[in-house]
């Protein structure tokens, strides 16, 4: 007898873990097809200087010079290290690890879930089933691919790993409250401060943590009864509210606006929050009866919603306000239809209120996305008597249907040109559809198929005429001794009014490149400065703090390019004015440096030494750059035999 037992929680134990293997080889047996994809949208502007790493310190360097957060996002930043040989190659390294990133979030995932399920369903074995299917609807969801097929939305399945696994810790610890009440706060805490900031640093969004645990703490979890209600409530207050109020103190101080901000977006703080309750029920519609044809990684062209003019979006509104009211009044009675409630908007709170982002992402539902697939197969699994059966399957083969239709989304974006063209068909009005069609026709059909689909779109759409610089671009490179100067005139014309375009200056600073690179008659370094001055009167354009900076750093290698050392020196300065950065202080002192200027650029050294930033990983490496730079200047001017190089070493 004694034997038997051991051997039955074996076999229970392993019965428990295969179901969970199998859907996580499963998931990968889903995803394998996109392997074969290709880098998309933010990828490679990114992650361009990854190229560049070759030691710790430009491998720090490139960690703490992110940009696409206000934090930089250096753990994200940092997770891509191991890949570096492979940017601008293949995309195959990036994609893998996404999914692995997205299987490991799966068992998380499970694990969490199945905490929840003992919880609202008192039964261990309805627990698993619960987690399981919850699992496997979210692991095979359609809406969330991609999260995991954009390379560079690692950030936001990297972060979801570091909120799920305090998540875990949390309920782990919590539990024990009843019998260790100190040493579980304590971990509680804990759990919270390290995995908050982990998630933060890698995504901003990761500072939902603690709303999300309020969110779970006025729903499903019960107060503990081993603490006083004050000495409960103090914890509560100084570890859930707190953090919650600060972001929502902090997204209130957005609005309202800015005219350059309205200017740039084209919507203004209300016109988004209205737009936004259309969209996040277009999510919850899309997440569960979404197919193929409705996703994709463009949808820069959706229209912005008003309340007046758009009477369904009244109705948006109206519906959400009935939704929060009808969550809070059944909170305790009915948790868990509040819980999804509440966690989806919670987990929403960030991108798709009043933080000025673009309108709609699918990405964005990663984690919120969450709260309502549990309540769906809770419901489902509460089912009793003759039709308890009914929900179990039915949760399994929705399951199955989301992995279907999951292959075939996978699939596509596995064949880059395939689903390029799919996605402009699609929406023939996104200007992101188009330049990616465009870009793959170039690789696989040549470039006239690349340059008559361009010309096209802006046939259509006169207001995007800043696409065509990518074809002034490819006729410099193909047919450099043609004449360029009809479509040079029509761009200095249709420059200064054209819609939003954030990447007019990278295309600019190709097209430099190019000109450098080779002659092209009629397009000299001059002509690209004066298509970069019709951009900058553009209001659109100028009024953009990056843009204004990139802007400068265009004319500073335009004017290096010329042999105008003064000018040079006079656009980095004005970059660095806007926000200072390591990569500028190298080109500033490398440009004073060929200038044989060595007193100025210990000058300049000295200088930005007393501005170095506040985060401290940050300070440390501008501190050690600058460091570095000071030697290099303190070299130069002793092979150059300056005079001034007597202090060498000081």
């Amino acid at each position: 007898m004694s034997g038997a037992g051991p051997g039955g929680t074996r076999w229970a134990e392993l019965w428990q873990v295969l179901p969970v293997v199998a859907l996580l080889a499963a998931g990968w047996f889903v995803y394998r097809p996109a392997l074969t994809g290709t880098f998309l949208l933010d990828d490679l502007p990114t992650l361009g200087d990854l190229g560049s790493v070759n030691d710790l310190n430009s491998a720090l360097h490139f960690i703490l010079s992110g940009f696409a957060g206000p934090l930089g996002r250096p753990i994200a930043l940092a997770s891509f290290l191991p890949q570096a040989s492979a940017i601008g190659l293949t995309a195959e390294p990036f994609i893998r690890i996404n999914i692995l990133i997205h299987l490991l979030n799966g068992l998380l995932v499970f694990v969490f879930a199945r905490k929840l399920g003992w919880i609202t369903l008192s039964d261990q074995r309805n627990a698993l089933l619960l987690a399981l299917g919850v699992t496997a609807i979210w692991l095979f969801m359609p809406l969330l691919a991609s999260s995991s097929l954009l390379i560079v939305q690692r950030m936001t399945t990297l972060s979801a790993t570091f909120v799920l696994a305090g998540l875990n810790v949390y309920m782990i610890a919590r539990a024990r409250l009843e019998t260790r009440p100190n040493s579980a706060l304590l971990f509680m805490s804990l759990a919270l401060i390290l995995a908050t900031l982990l998630a933060t640093f890698t995504k901003e969004n990761g500072a939902l943590l603690p709303i999300f645990v309020l969110v779970l703490e006025a729903t499903i979890l019960s107060p503990p009864q081993s603490l006083s209600r004050l000495h409960w409530r103090a914890w509560r207050g100084l570890f859930l509210a707190v953090p919650a109020i600060c972001v929502v103190v902090y997204l209130f101080f957005k609005i309202p606006y800015t005219d350059d901000i309205v200017a740039i977006r084209g919507f203004t703080a209300s016109e988004r929050l209205f737009s936004e309750a259309r969209i996040l029920w277009e999510y919850l519609f899309n997440a569960f009866f979404g197919w193929a044809a409705q996703l994709g990684p463009f949808h820069d062209s959706r229209p912005v919603n008003g309340l007046i003019t758009e009477p369904w979006t009244a109705v948006a509104m109206a519906a959400w306000i009935v939704v929060l009211g009808t969550a809070f009044r059944i909170r305790r009675k009915y948790p868990v239809p509040a819980f999804a409630a509440f966690w989806f908007l919670a987990g929403h709170l960030l991108e798709s209120t009043t933080i000025p982002l673009e309108l709609y992402f699918e990405h964005r539902n990663y984690l919120p996305i969450f709260g309502p697939v549990f309540a769906l197969c809770y419901l489902l699994f509460r089912i009793e008597g003759r039709y308890r059966l009914f929900g179990r399957v039915a949760v399994a083969l929705y399951a199955l249907l989301n992995a279907a239709i999951l292959i075939g989304v996978t699939s596509m974006w596995g064949k880059p040109l395939l689903a390029a063209t799919y996605w402009y068909d699609r929406d023939p009005d996104s200007v992101r559809a188009v330049t990616t069609l465009a870009s793959q026709q170039l690789s696989k059909m040549g470039p006239d198929t690349a340059v008559g689909t361009l010309r096209e779109f802006v046939s259509r759409h006169p207001e995007h005429a800043y696409v065509r610089i990518p074809e002034l671009n490819l006729a410099c490179i193909l047919r450099p001794h043609d004449d360029h100067a009809a479509l040079v005139s029509e761009l200095k014309f249709a420059l200064t009014s054209v819609a939003h375009m954030p990447r007019t200056g990278e295309m600019l600073d190709q097209l430099l490149s190019t000109v450098v690179a080779s002659k092209c008659d009629g397009v000299a370094a001059e002509t690209v400065a004066d298509l970069a001055a019709a951009v900058m009167r553009n209001p659109r354009y100028n009024r953009d703090v990056r843009y204004n900076q990139f802007h400068a750093m265009l004319m500073a290698r335009i004017a290096k390019v010329s042999g105008h050392v003064d000018q040079t020196l006079a656009h980095l300065y004005r970059a660095i004015g806007f926000e200072p950065s390591d990569d500028l202080y190298m080109m500033t002192v490398t440009t004073l440096v060929a200038a044989e200027r060595f007193q100025d650029a210990r000058e300049f050294i000295d200088d930005a030494a007393d501005d170095l930033p506040l985060m401290p990983l940050k300070r440390y490496n501008s501190k050690r750059i600058l460091e570095e730079l000071l030697i290099y200047v303190n070299e130069a001017a002793r092979l150059a035999d300056d005079p001034s190089g007597s202090d060498i070493g000081d």
